[in-house]
């Protein structure tokens, strides 16, 4: 999910000029194309190759587990890094020479994304076989227990394409067919000194809006369904009164069986869903299932999604103003501030976001293990305490613990396996297992988070007084 948002960002910052770029014809670009996806599917061939000779139920004690591990992570950067090289090789050149392309709302950007999709099917279709191995392993290990299904090669492909590809293509699509609509249709009509600040105004407020509906968008994207009436929905629907937690909908994730997760979405009431998988509802007993419901919960009680948000937009403002001084230092222009804004985010984004998401991940666990501990009863429904007052028992931790290890197995995904956003399984485990002390009534990784949240707030001040300050006092060309 991860490359596909940094591929369109590379798709969407590479039609700009690009500063330093040599002028490539454009009757390079089909070659650079055609190697581009022979070295991602050489790349996609060697990794399964590679998983597939892993001994053993575990793969991550195989001999090859490292060079597979490295194999993994340059493919997934080869795919940006690929696609950036091909446009600078001629089809930026193809596509922005092109009129009728051009002229076309989302047309342009869809067709310098277009190499990294076919890349992306390329690679899904060589995978293939891996998946269905993991999928017969871990179904063999669940006998006697329901079948773990496993997809055919078109189930699999469809399953991608909806969760990894339309997930992130749906909504930055729009966001980009707002801007194309305003600079191509909007911007014309307007005073010249008007139009900018139109576009860039209606560019932010599309982007919100969008973000905002984005989950009623997802989840008929993905194969959802309302979670039918019964003892676990009246269960998770009372957890979510004690938690004050506004929802739409609570809702099975159908994927024939094939993961188990859960998910909240929806930075509002009127627009969060909360997802449960239909593997999980299969193979987890209740009291499991409403500790990784609790985890989910605790991401919207203690607002992640919102500083998550937060966090993109202090990380956003302080890359669009150390991009705009490189601009004036290098002397590159202000058409090339896209340029420079890419690393710039990316580099923010990979020290940043995921130090800060498993931080937020251990939050939710902890809150997890509290609730899985409590025991509710009907007679306890309005002096219940607050989840924060609750203590973290060993037998709430053991609950949480076998659920989250439960979901890992389900999914063929070793207990050691490096996670960017959530850490690894064993890493959160071991956490929750660890001491702390009983004086404090509040967790140290809430005290934690605490001081994150400040620090966000922190950075989005300097990022906008930052960009106040170039923007009312510009740096002169060629100096600061």
């Amino acid at each position: 999910m991860i490359v596909v948002l940094l591929s369109l960002a590379v798709a969407l910052t590479m039609l700009e000029p690009v500063p330093f770029a040599p002028a490539v014809s454009a009757r390079w670009a089909a070659p650079a194309i055609a190697v581009y996806l022979v070295l991602a599917a050489g790349l996609a061939a060697g990794h399964t190759v590679l998983a597939l000779r892993a001994a053993g139920p575990d793969a991550a004690a195989s001999p090859t587990a490292r060079p597979r591990r490295w194999m993994a992570l340059a493919g997934q950067v080869y795919l940006v890094a690929g696609l950036a090289a091909v446009l600078l090789a001629g089809y930026r050149t193809a596509i922005v020479g092109a009129r009728a392309v051009s002229n076309v709302p989302l047309v342009q950007a869809a067709l310098a994304w277009a190499p990294f999709v076919a890349a992306l099917l390329i690679t899904w279709v060589l995978e293939y076989p891996l998946y269905r191995a993991v999928r017969l392993r871990l179904a063999a290990a669940a006998a006697p227990a329901p079948a773990m299904a496993v997809w055919t090669l078109r189930e699999f492909l469809l399953y991608n394409l909806r969760h990894h590809l339309l997930f992130v293509a749906v909504p930055v699509g729009l966001i980009v067919l707002i801007g194309d609509v305003l600079r191509l249709w909007v911007c014309p009509l307007l005073p010249e000194a008007a139009a900018g600040a139109v576009l860039l105004g209606g560019s932010l407020v599309g982007a919100g809006a969008v973000f905002v509906v984005a989950p009623a968008m997802i989840v008929r994207i993905w194969r959802t369904s309302a979670l039918p009436p019964g003892r676990l929905r009246e269960d998770l629907e009372a957890l979510c009164r004690r938690l004050r937690l506004r929802y739409r909908d609570i809702l099975v994730w159908q994927s024939g069986g094939a993961i188990a997760n859960a998910a909240m979405m929806g930075l509002i009431g009127p627009i969060r869903y909360v997802l449960v998988s239909d593997a999980v509802l299969a193979h987890l007993d209740e009291r499991s299932i409403r500790a990784i419901f609790a985890h989910e919960a605790g991401h919207i009680r203690h607002h992640h999604i919102f500083y998550s948000v937060l966090f993109a937009l202090a990380a956003t403002g302080l890359s669009a103003a150390l991009a705009q001084q490189a601009t004036v230092w290098t002397g590159a222009g202000e058409d090339a501030g896209l340029v420079f804004l890419a690393p710039l985010l990316a580099a923010a984004w990979a020290a940043g976001f995921g130090w800060i998401s498993r931080r937020f991940e251990r939050q939710s666990d902890v809150m997890a293990a509290r609730l899985a501990g409590e025991e509710l009863s009907p007679e306890s429904g309005g002096v219940a305490p607050a989840p924060s007052d609750l203590p973290v028992t060993p037998e709430g931790v053991a609950v949480f613990c076998h659920a989250l290890h439960r979901v890992a197995q389900l999914n063929g995904i070793s207990p050691m396996q490096r996670n960017w956003r959530h850490g690894s399984v064993a890493w959160r485990i071991s956490y929750l297992l660890s001491p702390f002390s009983p004086r404090s009534r509040r967790h140290p990784i809430d005290r934690q988070v605490r001081w994150i949240k400040i620090a966000l707030w922190i950075a989005l001040a300097v990022a906008l007084a930052g960009n106040v300050i170039l923007f009312l006092w510009p740096a002169p060309a060629g100096g600061a």
